[in-house]
């Protein structure tokens, strides 16, 4: 394949998928594990495999274009071509009790207020911003708060039509005068300026992680607690996520699926599943599962990076499996009626995944995986069949990945480490580096 053909088709990435579009194999890239040492960084943000370079795009802090400054704690984020540039939509998992100094406001009272209704509630300082990058050199071309006054937004997923979802990582008991949180809104990549903040609240109240559409335009959400459920929803409309229907996933004969106390699911074995309805979709409290639960739904260990890929979806589990190391689990739409799953992949040593989180679709068909855990974060490949090999290490600050996605253009993978708050953009020979 041609560069120029390459391009062109990894311009509908956002759409579509690459594996999706390329084809499995186009890119011939193998894979084994990678037995070196890691680069050390003389800079000591990230050490790298000697055939990859990373660069630093935005780094927390920064005045922006629009005046206000670069929030901190990045994490998930979305990559879009819009006008020929790459378009980088980041979420910040920020609430009051990080401090305001870390949120985009220099003067909070003064830009709120200006804000106007763009920001959503005067208590919250979570949100999302954008920047535009010169696809071949990657360097900013604008940046600047694209959705304001939401509350812990986690993580996300790109919409079929072009748009990212971002998601709530918080709920409280709704409060009298207070505005409640816990919701889905949705951010144009092609909007130069804020979105005007609107909960998607049919698509449920609870401690979102991410979302991640099926080719039937289903959004799957995933629910960051201990027994946490895998949602479906289903829309009335194509391209509007306004009205649909919520459901909850359930596995046919199985009542636990994180394999804690014993192994009940079994690794690469498909199982039926079915989707047990929501009727509560915007509850008083964080209580959504337990409807889901009572009417058999099967409780996850933490579901959070989710991503489609061809006719499947990927699902990372961060502490399922028997060393609550986590699990990656497979969704398969085989049609509107029929959902099959299974256990892709369990991690059941120590020196291997650690806590998989954020997850995306590499284009030459590998999943990319962050990890989430208290000790050091590294970012891995895993192969279709099961083999894990490292990318990056962070030695240095005790910050998980998070966010990471490619440029809709050509391999360069972005993401994003979190408390340290740098996105930075990696490249670099990858068909050395991977095998």
């Amino acid at each position: 394949m041609k560069r120029r053909e390459f391009l062109t088709i990894a311009g509908l990435a956002p759409f579509f998928g690459l594996r999706t579009l390329l084809g499995e194999g186009n890119l011939s890239f193998r894979n084994k594990p990678f037995e070196g040492k890691m680069n050390r960084d003389i800079n000591k943000i990230v050490d790298l495999h000697p055939e990859l370079r990373y660069k630093i795009i935005s780094e927390a802090g920064s005045v922006m274009s629009d005046g206000l400054r670069l929030p901190h704690l990045p994490d998930g984020m979305g990559s879009f071509n819009v006008d020929n540039n790459i378009v980088l939509v980041r979420n910040h998992e920020l609430d009051l009790r990080n401090g305001m100094k870390k949120s985009a406001f220099i003067n909070p009272e003064t830009q709120m207020k200006k804000l106007g209704s763009k920001h959503y509630d005067k208590n919250a300082i979570g949100g999302t911003t954008t920047v535009v990058l010169d696809k071949s050199s990657k360097n900013v071309i604008r940046e600047y708060l694209s959705l304001s006054g939401t509350d812990d937004n986690c993580s996300g997923g790109v919409t079929p039509w072009g748009t990212w979802l971002t998601c709530e990582e918080s709920i409280d008991k709704k409060k009298a005068n207070r505005i409640p949180h816990g919701y889905v809104f949705e951010v144009d990549p092609r909007n130069n300026s804020l979105s005007t903040p609107i909960p998607l609240k049919n698509m449920g109240r609870f401690y979102h992680e991410a979302v991640a559409f099926d080719k039937f335009q289903n959004a799957y959400l995933t629910e960051d607690r201990d027994d946490g459920l895998i949602y479906k929803f289903s829309p009335k409309r194509l391209n509007n996520l306004e009205r649909g229907d919520l459901f909850a996933l359930k596995v046919k004969g199985e009542k636990d699926s994180r394999n804690w106390r014993k192994t009940s699911i079994e690794v690469n074995k498909r199982y039926l599943a079915e989707w047990v309805k929501i009727e509560d979709v915007d509850p008083d409290d964080d209580t959504m599962r337990y409807e889901g639960l009572e009417k058999g739904a099967t409780p996850f260990s933490r579901p959070e990076g989710i991503v489609a890929d061809r006719d499947s979806l990927y699902i990372c589990c961060t502490s399922g499996g028997p060393l609550k190391r986590g699990q990656i689990w497979k969704i398969i739409p085989v049609n509107k009626k029929e959902t099959q799953v299974e256990l892709w992949y369990e991690v059941q040593d120590g020196a291997s995944l650690n806590m998989p989180d954020n997850i995306v679709v590499a284009p030459w068909g590998d999943l990319i995986v962050c990890e989430d855990n208290s000790k050091v974060n590294r970012l891995w490949g895993i192969t279709p069949k099961g083999n894990p090999y490292l990318i990056a290490e962070n030695n240095y600050s005790g910050a998980e990945f998070a966010g990471v996605c490619f440029s809709p253009f050509d391999n360069t993978l972005f993401v994003n480490i979190q408390q340290r708050g740098v996105t930075l953009a990696i490249d670099g020979n990858w068909q050395k580096a991977i095998g």
